[in-house]
């Protein structure tokens, strides 16, 4: 996977940390860890760093969702409910550690606008931009950006494969140029790691290897 080198305009330019929470991490073994979580809080920073604007989503689960599992071999079983597909850990429950964000991030109110998303517990949506799958229930992210007169997004955060996935889509969906920071995000499923790159390649958005491959221009 070749170098690039990207040319941003400060201004125009958001930096979103997709749901970088302690229960997505080893911190909190029993409910979603993704190898590596800890190892992209810097690499967030560095994003922030290349942005006019910071933002931040955040799962914010209620206990006994539709979705949980009531074991670990129960993960990943459909479910079929219109807005829950598949069966998960307990995870970013509210009012437990495995909310909070990784150690290292800025604190919750120092982010320009935060997200907070799948509090129905018949609802378990992954992008950060709907709390719907249809994407039509907005959670005003997207028009935030737009009001910022942002053209271009950074991307980072927990999990490649599915949330930051999504909220790819969602952002290339709405007519953002979008970077992928691949040393800011892990995923759940480390073997599809490069599938899910090669699929958001195609849709249009640029994949770097790091943020030093950011050069800002104003």
């Amino acid at each position: 996977m070749s170098l690039k080198t990207i040319q941003l305009l400060r201004s125009k330019t958001a930096a979103i940390d997709v749901d970088p929470q302690k229960g997505f991490s080893e911190l909190c073994p029993n409910e979603l860890p993704v190898q590596g979580a800890l190892d992209i809080v810097e690499e967030l920073k560095r994003n922030h760093s290349k942005a006019a604007i910071k933002m931040v989503s955040r799962d914010m689960h209620p206990p006994g969702a539709a979705w949980e599992a009531e074991t670990p071999e129960q993960m990943l079983e459909p479910v079929g409910l219109p807005e829950v597909d598949i069966k998960w850990n307990p995870h970013c429950v509210v009012g437990t550690t495995g909310v909070e964000l990784l150690p290292g991030l800025p604190a919750i109110r120092e982010y320009d606008f935060q997200i907070n998303k799948g509090i129905d517990p018949d609802a378990h949506p992954y992008g950060a931009f709907y709390h719907d799958q249809a994407d039509t229930l907005s959670t005003g992210g997207i028009e935030f950006l737009k009001s910022h007169q942002i053209s271009h997004v950074i991307v980072g955060g927990l999990a490649l494969d599915f949330c930051v996935k999504k909220s790819v889509e969602q952002l290339v969906d709405a007519g953002f140029s979008v970077i992928l920071n691949l040393a800011s995000t892990r995923a759940v499923f480390p073997d599809n790691a490069s599938d899910i790159v090669e699929q958001l390649r195609e849709l249009g958005v640029e994949i770097i290897e790091s943020s030093e491959s950011i050069v800002l221009i104003d």
